[in-house]
């Protein structure tokens, strides 16, 4: 009687939190993907009954079921919304309408997927005598399981053959051993892990970067402001620190998430493109129209000037796409200094070979260094690719190659007979030159893959000996 009456107290607390943060959960879902916003699922409950699980939808929404019932770290199921629900254990809240209508208790054996429930063993039975909770032992010490799955391993057949032993006996021991005071324990314990694992060690490993990306956007949040008002008001009086000391954390709490909606965190810094410029200008635009929207809606400032949020926005755009654009350069010039550089040249001055030269310049393992491309046609003679200039034709190779320490080759040709190819690489290697096919199409013979998801690569059958084709 006592654990119900906890359970219905505590539930009725949860469907208050429910409703308070659903607004801002519903919202995140629906811009994120397709599909509602809760998520039922079959669960066993007390005595093997089936009964329907609340979540917040996590996953993209699919009309069979795709993949396993477990979910490790990294799952392409997951969205980037559902990512940030699972961090913060958010997508277990709607379980309290399951306590409250008596298909869960708040401390209690994990409620298992019935495909999973077939694979335990006879002796561990038993768990299903009690009725399943939103806490319990192994929710507490198995707060991040995702973590626990190894890349490349049958989620399913790792969770039943590793993790499912290690969790039956606390599950056992608690059964024997439950009562009412030992539910509070549970409880507290419950709370505290929420609250200080959000952030695994794992999950900091594999995303150290965007962490400090985090952290330096809200350093730079502060500063922007700051430095606005003191350009504005030429200076700090008593009563423009007073407002300032009002809307700063304000600026940092409305920015960030609209930052992480815009995909700043998403992005691996040394490949930051135009696309993450332009995101970076769109989530700063869009977080200022909302702290402007706010800050007078709800008189967080009452006449507060609004030159200085314009201040802010210019200076917080510069700010934010120039440290970025340092980041990725200082990490470039490093793995090129630490690294072998590779002096080439691209045969082809079309399409095909400014593909070639985009995909060289990614390219730091080895790192190469595009000294020019040759091409055959005079109208393009002496102009520019991406600022690299047609350097001449195919009869002024040896000269080119003596006069630019030339290393290796690149042919990039769209479309050319075999014969005139096999001449192109019979040449190269005559001037002792390394010689790599980056894309052909031959229409009479189209074999090997798709290079960097663009091209059908030089038939292998055509490349004289020696030569290194891309695969």
């Amino acid at each position: 009687m006592l654990t119900r009456t906890l359970d219905i107290l505590c539930s009725l607390v949860g469907l208050s939190f429910l409703a308070l943060i659903y607004p801002i959960v519903a919202l995140m879902t629906k811009l994120d993907s397709k599909g509602p916003v809760f998520y039922k699922c079959s669960r066993v409950g007390l005595n093997g009954k089936i009964f329907q699980m609340y979540k917040f939808r996590t996953m993209h929404e699919t009309q069979v079921s795709l993949g396993p019932s477990v979910s490790p770290l990294g799952d392409p199921r997951v969205t980037s919304a559902g990512r940030v629900l699972r961090r913060l254990k958010l997508n277990e809240l709607p379980q309290v309408i399951n306590i409250l209508k008596g298909d869960m208790t708040l401390i209690g054996p994990r409620p298992e997927a019935p495909d999973l429930a077939a694979a335990y063993p006879p002796e561990a039975r038993k768990i299903f005598t009690v009725k399943p909770g939103l806490a319990g032992p192994n929710q507490i010490l198995g707060r991040n399981e995702e973590e626990l799955y190894p890349p490349g391993v049958d989620a399913t057949q790792y969770y039943i053959e590793h993790i499912l032993p290690q969790k039956l006996p606390l599950d056992w021991h608690y059964i024997e051993n439950k009562s009412f005071f030992t539910d509070l324990q549970y409880i507290f314990k419950a709370i505290w892990v929420v609250l200080t694992k959000a952030v695994g060690s794992r999950h900091l490993e594999n995303n150290r970067s965007q962490l400090l990306l985090l952290v330096c956007d809200a350093i730079f949040c502060v500063l922007s402001f700051f430095l606005a008002h003191m350009v504005r008001f030429e200076g700090l009086s008593r009563t423009s620190y007073q407002q300032l000391y009002h809307i700063i954390p304000l600026a940092v709490l409305v920015r960030l998430p609209v930052f992480y909606y815009f995909g700043f965190y998403h992005t691996i810094i040394r490949h930051l493109s135009l696309f993450d410029i332009k995101q970076v200008i769109k989530g700063v635009a869009v977080s200022t129209i909302l702290l402007i929207s706010i800050s007078f809606l709800f008189n967080f400032s009452r006449a507060y000037s609004r030159i200085v949020f314009f201040i802010d926005w210019c200076l917080l755009t510069t700010l934010l796409v120039s440290y970025r654009g340092l980041w990725k350069y200082l990490e470039r010039r490093g793995e090129s200094a630490s690294g072998e550089e590779i002096r080439a040249l691209i045969w082809g001055g079309g399409d095909c070979g400014e593909l070639c030269f985009r995909f060289l310049a990614k390219e730091r393992n080895p790192s190469y260094k595009v000294v020019g491309f040759i091409d055959d046609d005079p109208r393009k003679q002496g102009k520019t690719i991406q600022g690299v200039r047609i350097l001449g034709d195919h009869h002024q190779l040896g000269l080119i190659t003596e006069l630019y320490q030339v290393d290796k080759v690149f042919i990039a040709i769209a479309s050319a007979p075999d014969a005139a190819l096999e001449r192109t690489i019979q040449t190269c290697q005559g001037l002792g030159l390394e010689v790599e096919i980056f894309f052909t199409k031959n229409n009479s013979q189209l074999k090997g893959s798709a290079v960097n998801g663009a091209a059908t690569i030089f038939p292998k059958s055509l490349a004289p000996s020696g030569v290194e084709v891309r695969s």
